[in-house]
């Protein structure tokens, strides 16, 4: 990313750090990072509309599918203090949980090594498989901890997360859908059968946002990573006043090798096994509460519930994914596993697979009963064929089956995109056309009716990405 420096009076006409010692320099270096990216995608069977595309890319390859368009834009200052001493406050714009603005301090010197910081920010956000989109790790919410803390050969994170869901509406809905209702047979009933009575509803509803707690830890050494969090929840009640995980915790171990599993050359490789229980598991494996971790592959009793049939008229609602996301038994558990890497040969022609697979038992509920497991496995891969100088065509093909209760749905795409592209190793950016094959797509069934069959779909698209 390109680092720029501005002239030190537009920095103090800002009124940038006056509490800063009259002895310091005002301000050493400011920077300028940032991403978008933005495309329109259409779909030939149903004559060329903007396609209606679910989130699997971060199964089958973000390449053509991309509809979320996404942007952040990221300022740093560093000041250095006396000779020993820096700090550094970050403010963003964007990508970030239910709102839209990041920012924290950094201080240097103030422990005998690492970088103390407090304020909101995303952890571990390296933690990525850039061809899928997918942060097998999504650490973000307010707090404090130390980064980089040097212990012999070895490094030390320590940090304290709050995070906090965001369902205003989804309750809202419900009660307005509870004033309606024509009959009591409409209105969820408490667990042991009673209806909700509107005291009951009123103590529901403010508890519907608390805050869950995480602690976490990492340590590095060499070429392995491991992380830790603990994560605690009071009072994680759904509408029906059913009690879920207060607690959880997962662990995450990452092998990062520089070679392809073997493979010597321009080469990179991952491998990266986590496991959680409570809330650990499902779509909080390695996260805490984000729009991301919501909404990206995890329980398949999670995610985007609002057209599912068995739910009724409350689906829009108790289908919410943001609704969902610390609906986990005590005892529920997952695990993660994916391997994930690149490799271009001497012609320029670069291979970058990615095999995930997570599987979740579900734990048993207040009866005892059994309730249920699923799994779902993916494999993609991105080749990059270089043509001439700033053009090239990237491909892209994917697969993935969902396995829950023995039912089981798979999907898979074949895309080509001719790209053009600008790089000078730190800011990139592309111009790409897009085709994506989509066998019996799901995009071309009705919600809910299994008379109507799958069609294959053929998806076009524009888009452009940066970063810098």
């Amino acid at each position: 990313m390109n680092k720029s420096t501005l002239a030190m009076a537009v920095l103090c006409g800002m009124g940038a750090l006056s509490s800063v010692p009259a002895t310091a320099d005002i301000i050493d270096e400011f920077e300028f990072h940032g991403y978008f990216r933005a495309g329109y995608f259409f779909s030939s069977d149903n004559d060329f509309k903007k396609a209606d595309i679910p989130g699997q890319k971060e199964q089958l390859g973000r390449l053509g599918l991309e509809a979320d368009n996404d942007g952040n834009l990221t300022f740093i200052t560093r000041t250095n203090i006396g000779e020993s001493q820096q700090l550094s406050i970050h403010v963003g714009i964007g990508d970030t949980a239910f709102d839209d603005l990041i920012g924290f301090l950094e201080m240097s010197g103030v422990t005998p090594t690492g970088n103390l910081w407090a304020g909101k920010r995303k952890l571990a956000d390296e933690n990525y498989v850039f061809m899928t989109d997918f942060f097998y790790t999504d650490l973000e919410g307010i707090g404090v901890g130390i980064q980089n803390y040097e212990i012999g050969d070895s490094f030390l994170d320590l940090a304290y997360i709050a995070s906090e869901r965001n369902i205003s509406n989804s309750y809202d809905d419900y009660d307005d859908f509870v004033d309606n209702a024509s009959t009591n047979d409409d209105i969820i009933r408490l667990q042991n059968g009673r209806y909700v009575t509107d005291d009951e509803r009123s103590n529901i509803y403010s508890n519907q946002n608390n805050v869950m707690h995480t602690f976490h830890a990492g340590y590095t050494l060499g070429a392995l990573t491991l992380h830790g969090n603990y994560k605690y929840m009071p009072d994680n009640w759904d509408l029906t006043g059913k009690e879920w995980a207060e607690e959880g915790y997962d662990v995450t171990a990452i092998y990062h090798m520089l070679d392809f599993f073997g493979l010597k050359g321009n080469a990179f490789s991952y491998a990266i096994l986590q496991a959680g229980e409570g809330l650990g598991s499902g779509n909080l494996l390695g996260g805490t509460l984000t729009d991301y971790a919501a909404l990206r592959p995890g329980s398949l009793t999670q995610g985007y519930k609002v057209n599912d049939p068995d739910r009724g008229d409350l689906a829009p609602i108790t289908g919410d994914p943001y609704y969902l996301l610390t609906q986990r038994e005590e005892d529920a558990k997952s695990v993660r596993a994916i391997l994930w890497g690149g490799y271009t040969n001497s012609q320029g022609i670069g291979f970058f697979p990615s095999l995930q697979a997570q599987y979740n038992d579900e734990g048993t509920n207040k009866e005892g009963d059994d309730a249920g497991y699923n799994y779902w496995v993916s494999a993609m891969m991105r080749n990059i064929f270089p043509v001439r100088d700033n053009f090239i065509i990237q491909t892209e093909v994917g697969y993935y089956e969902n396995v829950q209760n023995g039912g089981h749905w798979h999907q898979s795409k074949f895309t080509v995109a001719p790209t053009f592209v600008l790089s000078d190793g730190l800011s990139t950016a592309e111009i790409r056309f897009t085709a994506s094959y989509l066998p019996l797509s799901w995009t071309t069934g009705e919600e809910g009716n299994n008379s109507i069959p799958l069609k294959d779909d053929v998806v076009f698209g524009i888009q452009a990405d940066a970063y810098w």
